[in-house]
């Protein structure tokens, strides 16, 4: 192919955007209608493969099927002459965009841009999978994103590989498993039958990767790469929010009926996420819980100045990890408001309460409980009076948690 060069009486090539395995890209014009398109055209040394003819023809008919926002749109394909034989075309969408994979090389992006990615791809999964179909090779080189005019977006392409969500996954006539195989779920490997869940454990490879900056699970051959996915368990993400660990966990579960049941789940939970990654210096929500157990302790035991001085500098750590509004956060507060009345310092305790009771965010319950600890306090105040006086303001507490 070259520069020029008309396919289909139609389609005019004009500038050579990559090569992959098996074909070639070219920035088009369809002469029909004056539209830019890209164009991809089966390599000529694979032209009398019948299994990499068959992949790109079924990526014509499966994605050409396909009409989502989130997938890019299949045009038209057809057949050019090369040589004493044809090679088939593929016409499609153009994306102004890179690939996710090279985004990723110039290192992990912002973690909630990564996150609206994720669940971009995920609308196209849940889209492909509502009209049968398992894309089978989900990993960021098959991810473009693209400046649209409502912003930013991912798209999906190559579904070169899918399959029917009713077939059987099949070896190749070489032997190897289909699909690319840091991304390849454990079903895949045992030559069972693969639903939509197998793109799910992909797409939970993918937001690993985003996440850390690394995937799961490291490798130097394809058998090794077989024994992780069906065997190990890889860290947990140390998410800010640990509803996003927990989400990968259950994409990265070995067996399909633990992962979720579709994409359109998927979606709905990193709707949800808060996003932010721990430093690798951060504790863990966990770590920080017990922190706060601990300082409680010491004020059973009589030492509620140490409770209060421990969990004064809690409180910071929680609103920054946990995020300010988190219950984990907002409960902290209300230990330190009791230690502080405590300590000899009820009218600071009240103030705390007080601001406890309006928190944006804050459970019903959570609000219900610091009105009875405020109402008690405020009748000690009434009776005894403030003690000795202290700052110590929500918004103080949570703000400069925030800058962190």
């Amino acid at each position: 192919m070259e520069n020029g060069e008309v396919l289909g009486g139609r389609f005019r090539l004009e500038e050579r955007l990559g090569r992959g395995g098996f074909g070639v890209v070219w920035r088009a014009t369809d002469t029909t209608i004056d539209r830019a398109v890209a164009v991809k055209v089966l390599l000529a040394e694979h032209a009398t493969d019948r299994e990499a003819v068959s992949r790109f023809v079924r990526e014509a008919r499966t994605a050409g099927g396909l009409n989502n926002p989130h997938i890019v749109t299949v045009y038209d394909y057809g057949w050019t002459a090369a040589g004493s034989g044809r090679i088939p075309y593929l016409v499609m969408e153009l994306v102004r965009g890179r690939a996710l994979s090279e985004v990723l090389k110039d290192g992990q992006p912002d973690h909630a841009r990564g996150l609206r990615w994720i669940r971009h791809v995920g609308k196209a999964l849940d889209a492909a999978h509502r009209s049968g179909i398992v894309h089978r090779d989900i990993k960021p080189e098959n991810v473009m994103v693209t400046e649209a005019a409502e912003g930013e977006r991912a798209k999906v392409l190559d579904f070169g590989i899918a399959r029917l969500v009713t077939q059987t996954v099949r070896l190749t006539s070489t032997g190897n498993v289909v699909g690319t195989v840091p991304y390849l779920a454990p079903e895949c490997w045992s030559g069972g039958v693969v639903d939509g869940r197998a793109d799910l454990y992909a797409l939970g490879v993918m937001l690993y990767e985003l996440c850390t900056g690394a995937r799961p699970f490291r490798a130097s051959s394809a058998a090794e790469y077989m024994y992780k996915h069906l065997e190990e368990v890889p860290p947990r993400v140390r998410s800010k929010d640990p509803a996003l660990a927990d989400l990968v966990a259950r994409l990265l579960a070995k067996r399909p009926e633990d992962r979720p049941a579709g994409a359109a789940e998927v979606v709905e939970l990193l709707r949800a996420v808060r996003p932010g990654m721990l430093r690798p210096d951060d504790p863990s929500p966990e770590q920080l819980r017990r922190r706060a157990d601990r300082a409680w302790q010491h004020g059973a035991a009589g030492e509620p100045a140490q409770a209060v001085e421990i969990l004064t500098g809690l409180v910071p750590d929680f609103a920054r990890i946990c995020g300010p509004a988190d219950p984990r956060t907002l409960r902290t507060c209300h230990d330190l408001a009791l230690w502080l009345a405590r300590d000899g310092s009820p009218g600071a305790a009240v103030a705390l309460l007080d601001e406890l009771t309006q928190a944006p965010g804050a459970a019903a319950q959570a609000r219900a409980d610091a009105r009875r600890d405020l109402a008690h306090w405020q009748r000690e105040v009434a009776r005894h009076g403030p003690g000795r006086p202290r700052t110590l303001s929500l918004g103080a507490l949570l703000g400069g948690a925030q800058g962190g």
